[in-house]
């Protein structure tokens, strides 16, 4: 993982904000499978806790793990301002690729692309690996990833394209865009998110540019790592509503179980 490409102190101000005009099937999706579980859960790459705070507000047990300090505070400031917890949320700063927390969970999730974080084959399959070892029997693991279309792939790394416009009470808003620099050999897209505040006149009082660094993968290949380390995938799907994997496709949504799970 490269660790130092993402200035994850800017990211932890500014994740919420590119998160905030997104979709929110992906939280419908882990909301509905931790749920049906009744916990406790276990998040990989908890970040600023958008996903794990209204399950812990619902009363639901949450152990949440991230890498980066800032992005766990935010997480921490966040729950404060929603406290008391009628469950519980337990921040952990601890490395995906090499974490022991010494328990095992009826539901492990992996959401907003995590996995993709580790930048490498073997660091994918490092992650994977203690994801698999805190699934009790018979649970259930879940992960999403962006489906590679070849129309991405070939973005030219210097066409600035928009993600999102989040508006302000205030009037103002903030535009959202990025560029890709795919790497199809490697599978690395060394990418750039770019935040622009602006007041209700338009002018930009602040910019931010943001590094990301991310090693996609295809279908088959997550597939093939799942195996690799017990995991048998049982349903893949092109979205977080169930749709068929296609090119068309902008999500890969994982659900597995171990490999020798009779459930």
């Amino acid at each position: 993982m490269n660790d130092s490409a993402m200035d994850y102190e800017a990211w932890a101000e500014w994740y919420d904000i590119f998160y905030a005009a997104a979709d929110p099937g992906d939280i419908e999706f882990y909301h509905g499978l931790c749920r049906a579980s009744g916990g406790p859960i276990l998040e990989i790459g908890v970040g600023t806790g958008r996903i794990a705070l209204p399950l812990a507000q619902e009363g639901m047990e949450i152990v949440g793990i991230d890498l980066f300090e800032p992005m766990l505070k935010v997480a921490q400031q966040n729950a404060l301002a929603v406290a008391p917890l009628t469950g519980s949320l337990k921040l952990i700063q601890a490395d995906m690729r090499s974490f022991d927390l010494k328990r095992q969970f009826p539901v492990v999730t992996i959401p907003a692309r995590t996995l993709l974080l580790a930048t490498s084959e073997e660091e994918q399959i490092q992650t994977l690996c203690c994801a698999v070892q805190h699934l009790a029997p018979g649970g259930t693991m879940a992960f999403n990833l962006f489906y590679p279309d070849p129309e991405m792939l070939a973005d030219d790394p210097d066409e600035e394209f928009l993600l999102e416009v989040v508006e302000k009470p205030d009037g103002g808003r903030f535009v959202l865009t990025a560029k890709n620099h795919f790497d199809t050999t490697s599978q690395l897209n060394r990418g750039v998110q770019i935040a622009e505040e602006l007041d209700p006149k338009g002018v930009v009082l602040r910019r931010q540019e943001l590094e990301v660094v991310v090693r996609y993968l295809y279908p088959d290949q997550v597939i093939s790592l799942c195996d690799r380390v017990g995991l048998e995938v049982i349903e893949m799907w092109g979205d977080f509503e169930g749709a068929d994997v296609d090119e068309e496709s902008d999500e890969i949504v994982v659900i597995a179980r171990h490999a020798d799970s009779d459930s």
